[in-house]
């Protein structure tokens, strides 16, 4: 049984390396990089596409459902406040 608790806790470790992305004061593991980064990225679709005049509702549609569930991996691995953070700022600008 022992070993198999080694092997677990070897699975939780956390890695050093840690990334930054601009605004954010708090260090970031890669994981949390990767879900920020892509949250800002859809972000930056959404807004570009909404003054598309060829806009379509289901391709809108889908852009809010990836940043819902991009903004649920936030949450999950405990960067949620920063990501709402993000979100609400864009909505303060649009």
């Amino acid at each position: 049984m022992s070993g198999q608790k080694d092997r677990v806790d070897q699975e939780v470790v956390e890695d050093e390396n840690t990334w930054a992305i601009e605004g954010v004061e708090q260090r970031l593991t890669p994981l949390q990089y990767h879900y920020l980064s892509l949250l800002q990225r859809l972000i930056d679709t959404k807004n570009s596409y909404q003054k598309d005049s060829e806009l379509e509702a289901w391709k809108m549609s889908a852009i809010n459902k990836s940043i819902y569930s991009t903004l649920r991996d936030c949450i999950e691995s405990n960067v949620g406040d920063i990501a709402k953070e993000m979100l609400r700022e864009t909505h303060s600008v649009n």
